[in-house]
């Protein structure tokens, strides 16, 4: 699988060593930028939002068809992110996403932007260095009814299957 530019959503680096469910490659474009080449502080939540997308299709499922076979969106209800370090012009990102609670209804993921650690940079992450992290609850929602639903069997067991993994 490779995004816009052909290059693979998967570093050839490996994901980090830390991340216990899902990490997504992404390089930092100028359009992600600010005019100081510092990746714009919303750009992080829409990180977030590919990794979690790219997460629910590596377990198989496509938005879009949860939406027209199941009635099913995910919506986000709250969210947090506290920016720790700078991500800049080129950098390669890796994108976590990392299920902390499941409820009937709703998914809480703890995400993380890191970085691979620059000669200068000692991190209690390995080779990788924390950006920024947050944590993210989706609820699950009827799309007809734009009301709160649970979370259907089949996508629950397939994410409890992946998790014990």
């Amino acid at each position: 699988m490779t995004d816009q530019q052909n290059t693979p959503l998967f570093s050839s680096k490996g994901p980090p060593s830390n991340s216990t469910n899902f990490s997504l490659s992404v390089r930092v474009y100028y359009e992600d930028t600010d005019a100081g080449g510092v990746v714009y502080h919303s750009n992080y939540i829409n990180y977030f939002e590919r990794a979690r997308t790219e997460w629910l299709r590596t377990l198989g499922f496509e938005q879009d068809k949860l939406v027209s076979e199941q009635q099913v969106i995910f919506v986000v209800r709250a969210l947090d992110c506290e920016y720790l370090k700078p991500a800049l012009f080129n950098d390669e990102l890796f994108i976590t996403a990392d299920i902390r609670e499941l409820g009937k209804t709703s998914v809480v993921f703890k995400q993380q932007v890191l970085r691979t650690s620059k000669n200068e940079e000692k991190s209690k992450h390995g080779d990788h260095v924390v950006l920024a992290e947050g944590n993210v609850t989706v609820v699950v929602v009827d799309s007809v009814k734009l009301k709160p639903k649970r979370l259907p069997s089949f996508l629950l067991e397939k994410i409890n299957k992946e998790n014990i993994k």
